[in-house]
């Protein structure tokens, strides 16, 4: 009684298991074949409007920080060569 109890119980959850398995593979081949149309690409691909506006940001800061970086190099080489400058 209790093997065919058990068995009973196992067949509808395997054939459940078999037929969602086969509805996920179905459904994901199709749903790649819709996405991987050549025709999407460009609109896939496209960088969003916000995320280009922090890029272009992020590149001004860059700019603006290596500036600012060559400014105080040439004050500390300028400040070195003052410091030597009087001891010659």
């Amino acid at each position: 009684i209790y093997i065919r109890k058990n068995i009973s119980d196992a067949v509808p959850k395997a054939i459940m298991y078999f037929m969602v398995n086969t509805a996920k593979e179905v459904l994901q081949r199709e749903l790649v074949a819709q996405l991987y149309k050549d025709e999407l690409f460009p609109e896939l691909l496209k960088e969003a409007d916000d995320i280009a506006e922090r890029r272009q940001h992020c590149m001004d800061v860059l700019k603006t920080l290596r500036n600012a970086l060559e400014i105080v190099g040439q004050i500390r080489d300028s400040n070195l060569q003052q410091e030597i400058a009087p001891s010659t």
